[in-house]
């Protein structure tokens, strides 16, 4: 645990943000997290969800040993993909707030969850250079998830190592860093989306240190 620690304490520096971004704040300190509020609209987040609704699927992962697909016992939640091109606006939004290219950004998903459904404690990085979701040899940066609906029971985003426990709020944005610039993994970011009672809806995406190299953009 103390090799761990001293491996943490040499991290950096992190991709950067825009500091000043309209109502960001900062609301943990070494690891940076960052919200802000009103980040995406009202009729912004009501129309992701109309937009998701028809398509939503379960979490599938791949079994290594059979090779087939299967629901991912970590992530009970149903998601959708959410083209780009169907909003403009919001991608314009993330790629301000982030300082990179769309094409630096992860295909954006649409996650739901229902009652008892759950995101087990995990982190968003890895530590080197991978290839996955259409980036070749790159490494996510920077994690990017919205809440589009108000949830006033269970689901709130907790970061066990910080004590740090998110209540969903609509529309707000959440901004953490799960690998420095030098793409190591920051553990410190392990996080969890607590069991949920009332429904909850979240948006989100991933900034890459490169761009893309296929030319579906979700």
């Amino acid at each position: 645990q103390q090799q761990q620690q001293q491996q943490q304490q040499q991290l950096g520096p992190f991709h950067e943000i825009n500091l000043q971004y309209p109502n960001l704040q900062q609301i943990h300190h070494n690891p940076n997290i960052y919200s802000i509020e009103n980040f995406l609209t009202q009729d912004e987040c009501t129309r992701i969800i109309a937009k998701s609704k028809p398509h939503l699927q379960p979490c599938l992962i791949k079994n290594d040993r059979n090779g087939k697909m299967q629901q991912d016992p970590v992530r009970t939640s149903t998601t959708a993909h959410l083209p780009q091109c169907e909003v403009p606006t919001i991608v314009k939004k993330i790629t301000n707030m982030a300082r990179c290219t769309k094409e630096q950004l992860e295909i954006l998903q649409v996650l739901h969850y229902r009652e008892g459904q759950e995101f087990v404690p995990h982190t968003d990085g890895y530590s080197g250079r991978y290839s996955a979701c259409g980036f070749e040899r790159s490494s996510r940066l920077v994690t990017v998830f919205c809440y589009l609906n108000d949830v006033c029971e269970g689901g709130s985003t907790y970061f066990p190592q910080l004590d740090l426990d998110i209540r969903p709020k609509k529309g707000m944005a959440v901004i953490h860093f799960p690998a420095d610039v030098e793409l190591r993994e920051d553990g410190r970011t392990l996080h969890q989306g607590k069991v949920a009672v009332d429904d909850k809806w979240l948006l989100t995406t991933w900034v890459w240190e490169g761009e893309r190299c296929d030319t579906f953009s979700g």
